[in-house]
């Protein structure tokens, strides 16, 4: 079910975008809800990004442990060429603090 909603755009943006949808072949109302859709999409892409980034740094502070990235990176390239290398070992974030085991 749509609902109809009201913009007050400035005339160069409407000018604009009455240009693109010609090009496009669509109305200027289609190409602003396609416009309006993928950038929903994608905000809630990066919002997903950032709450992704934030429990694994908040993982990274409890757990204490990281990956050297030439080991990751050693470990990557040898399963790509069909090896079977050991996983890299998680050394601590900071030397003070003991590591814990990951979650999961």
């Amino acid at each position: 079910m749509s609902s109809t909603t009201s913009l007050k755009l400035p005339d160069a943006l409407k000018t604009r975008i009455a240009q693109v949808a010609a090009l496009e072949g669509k109305t200027a109302h289609a190409l602003m809800v396609d416009t309006l859709q993928e950038a929903m999409e994608d905000a809630l892409a990066r919002q997903q990004l950032y709450a992704d980034g934030e429990a694994s740094y908040q993982e990274t502070l409890n757990t204490n442990a990281v990956f050297e990235a030439a080991d990751v990176k050693a470990y990557v390239l040898a399963r790509l060429q069909g090896g079977k290398p050991a996983r890299p070992q998680a050394r601590p974030l900071n030397g003070a603090k003991p590591m814990v085991a990951p979650h999961g």
